[in-house]
């Protein structure tokens, strides 16, 4: 019986992740993804000007219908689940860390800490000099919906020494 505790005690978290994140999984297809997303990026990717602003969602809109644009996007995600997953393990066994200052900034309405916890726990993993962050009171368009608030803890952090 213990063994069953065990192997169920995730499926939460991993029922949460896939019906959430299955995008990713998508993402990494050849092909389909730009088909199914330039039929209506309106549609696929959401977005409003009361959140992000008239200009910033405009040139939101201008990018996410350009296919070019799209395409690098998933590309994006398609090296995440790749070359760069392959990059980060040989970093990890070869014992190399972000050496530079490094600020952690993180949307406070998205759900990256409900699926990871603590982003600043798992940077101290990778950097040497991690000198702090917090969310930023955004979702995932941290830098069209809170310019102000991100723009501030940016300076803040290159100011320092």
């Amino acid at each position: 019986m213990a063994g069953r505790a065990r192997r169920d005690n995730g499926r939460p978290r991993a029922a949460r992740f896939a019906t959430t994140w299955w995008h990713w999984f998508f993402f990494a297809q050849p092909d389909k993804p730009e088909r199914a997303i330039l039929a209506d990026p309106d549609a696929w990717y959401g977005g409003s000007p009361e959140a992000m602003g008239e200009q910033a969602y405009a040139e939101y809109r201008e990018a996410i219908h350009d296919p070019a644009t799209v395409r690098a996007m998933l590309e994006d995600y398609r090296a995440g689940l790749g070359v760069d997953r392959a990059h980060d393990e040989a970093d990890r066994a070869a014992g190399r860390r972000v050496a530079c200052p490094l600020l952690v900034l993180w949307s406070r309405d998205d759900d990256l800490e409900e699926l990871y916890g603590d982003p600043l726990r798992i940077w101290r993993d990778w950097a040497t000099d991690l000198r702090g962050g917090h969310d930023i009171g955004s979702g995932h368009h941290m830098a069209e919906e809170a310019p102000d608030e991100l723009v501030e803890a940016l300076l803040g952090f290159l100011d320092r020494p």
